[in-house]
């Protein structure tokens, strides 16, 4: 317990003054001997009120102080800090005559349970109402009063106190005990108390900040998912431009360089909006995985299609090792040609000009009647996968080495985490999700990517390893098609540049387009044209292209047209919503031109 201060209060030195204090004569008086059986009971009791709340278990403490004691009152009086900085003691649990006093408050600085803090030991009072007017006026007048500190760690949580009315009866060494073994119980109990309290609290202030944390990375997310759908809009019409400039321009060989160069840097920033928007879907464990058969050769040529520009504006040298025969895979293509192309794009990043970059694929044959887990799962759909060959089974296995700047082997191990970016000087910018990106694609094919640097200035190569099905292909490849048929198309999109210059593009190629930039003119002009094909933006105001797919599934003649939806960011949920509302397809905006000729060439 607390040692006394050096300079005794005014309090304490009122109390030795009037003689109120008795404590010394708790020794020299006849003791009661202790009765075990009463104290026995009273613990059993106050074991069973463990399971209480902590002001029950303290009125059992009370309760109890005050039939082992003898006592006609008895109570507990806790520490209270005022809002002006005052502190009181909260008479917490009380019993006995005082039983309805419970939230009575009296002076710290003046009162019988102050001066036993004061003094940091069990002190008895004589006559205490008749020294402190804060006690309330009880009937018959307290003869004495036994307090005890409750010990607590540094400093006492309390007091523990009981009193006489009876001058036939006062207190001796035994309630001094009896009350000090009180005050243990009870100062383990306050301790569990505010611990648990403290762990509370820090739990809670923990929960507070995972859901800011987790707030902030949905915010986050949505910024990127926003950030991408948002930037797709101007790239559509800007993409659809240079095309159509491309086209005009061609007998016009300076025109026609400085729209290679602005063709060139669009593909890159459509690049960086996808690669923001799956960055996006892949935190939110948003990315669906549609497998189909596919030609590995044509994904290849896809891929270097789609990078070709820059390698050559770059003066890189690229060689290739394909297979010879066709490798029919059984993945999501648009998935492995974006891997592809995402490691392309890394090699020619990090790469200095006129470097040196190689690109092979090769399959690596399974063991006999070993089919992969993916092929065996089907699509994320639930379409169940194809029959296969078990000796056509293979792991496909996609290297790009390129001699560039390396990569210091002490951040090999983070060089896959999203927004990481390896390079010691930002020689090819970026957002540093490429290779993120890669790693995620593989991983929904229950594929690796791994990835090896000597060190700096020593080049880097990047293998990813996919177990695939070698199968033959269901239908010809993108290459095969031919040249598509002219059409009679509807574009619907509110955003009149992006439409004008899709809608020339369309034109250039033998198709008859019509044009319109809301819900309620497309109606107008289906009264007297009937699409092959009608390509619409389901983000229209007024009549949302959703609702304009319906009224045109309810026309007649709109019965074999093929309702295709764009959109800048293309949901599972928009996805499941378009086809409900009658749409055959869904591409995402800026539209490829690849991917709309796939969709056109369909019968």
């Amino acid at each position: 317990m607390a040692a006394a201060p050096a300079s005794p209060s005014a309090s304490l030195l009122r109390a030795r003054s009037a003689g109120i204090l008795k404590t010394d004569e708790l020794g020299q008086r006849a003791g009661r001997s202790p009765d075990h059986g009463a104290e026995c009971v009273a613990l059993r009791r106050l074991a069973r009120a463990l399971v209480s709340s902590d002001l029950a278990l303290l009125q059992s403490l009370a309760d109890s102080a005050l039939k082992l004691c003898g006592a006609g009152s008895a109570g507990i009086s806790l520490p209270e800090t005022a809002g002006d900085g005052t502190q009181t003691l909260h008479w917490t649990a009380t019993a006995g005559l005082c039983n309805d006093l419970v939230g009575h408050a009296v002076p710290y600085d003046d009162s019988p349970s102050g001066i036993a803090l004061e003094l940091g030991s069990p002190q008895l009072l004589a006559y205490p109402q008749r020294h402190f007017s804060c006690l309330p006026p009880l009937s018959p007048e307290v003869v004495e009063e036994l307090v005890v500190p409750i010990p607590g760690d540094g400093e006492p949580w309390g007091t523990i106190w009981v009193l006489t009315h009876d001058h036939g009866r006062v207190f001796d060494e035994e309630d001094a005990r009896l009350l000090e073994s009180l005050a243990s119980f009870a100062g383990a109990v306050l301790s569990m108390s505010r611990s648990k309290d403290a762990a509370i609290a820090e739990a809670a202030q923990a929960r507070a900040a995972r859901e800011a944390l987790q707030l902030s990375d949905k915010r986050k997310d949505e910024f990127l998912a926003m950030l991408g759908h948002e930037l797709r809009n101007p790239i559509a019409a800007i993409d659809s431009a240079i095309k159509v400039s491309k086209r005009l321009a061609q007998v016009q060989q300076a025109g026609a360089g400085m729209l290679d160069i602005a063709e060139r840097q669009m593909r890159q920033l459509k690049r960086l909006t996808d690669d923001l928007l799956d960055a996006s879907r892949i935190k939110q464990g948003k990315v669906p995985i549609v497998r189909t058969h596919g030609n590995m050769q044509d994904i290849v040529a896809d891929a270097l299609s789609s990078v070709a520009s820059d390698i050559e504006w770059h003066g890189n040298v690229l060689t290739t090792d394909l297979p010879e025969t066709p490798v029919m895979v059984y993945a999501d293509t648009a998935r492995l040609t974006q891997v592809v192309t995402n490691l392309l794009s890394n090699a020619i990043k990090y790469t200095p000009r006129c470097g040196a970059m190689a690109l092979s694929v090769r399959v690596e044959p399974s063991p006999r009647g070993e089919a992969p887990a993916e092929h065996n799962a089907g699509n994320a759909g639930g379409a169940p996968a194809p029959e296969i060959d078990p000796d056509r089974m293979g792991t496909l296995v996609i290297t790009v080495k390129d001699d560039g700047i390396g990569i210091d082997p002490a951040f090999l191990p983070n060089v896959l985490d999203m927004f990481s970016q390896y390079a010691s000087e930002p020689q090819g910018g970026g957002l540093g999700v490429g290779l993120a990106i890669v790693k995620r694609m593989v991983e929904l094919h229950n594929g690796t990517v791994t990835v090896h640097s000597d060190g700096k200035g020593l080049g880097t190569t990047v293998q990813a390893r996919l177990p695939v099905v070698c199968a033959h292909a269901g239908a010809p490849s993108a290459g095969q098609a031919g040249t598509l048929a002219a059409m009679r198309i509807l574009l619907v999109d509110d955003n009149t540049e992006a439409l004008r210059a899709l809608g020339m593009l369309l034109e250039m190629d033998g198709h008859e387009v019509k044009l319109a930039v809301s819900g309620e003119d497309a109606l107008e002009i289906a009264q007297g044209f009937t699409p092959d094909v009608a390509l619409i933006d389901i983000g229209l105001p007024g009549i949302d292209g959703f609702q304009l797919a319906q009224h045109l599934r309810e026309l007649p003649a709109f019965a074999r047209t093929r309702l295709v939806a764009l959109s800048g960011y293309a949901s599972e949920a928009d996805k499941a919503r378009g086809a409900a509302a009658g749409f055959d397809s869904h591409l995402t905006k800026p539209l490829a031109l690849e991917a709309l000729a796939e969709v056109l060439s369909r019968q």
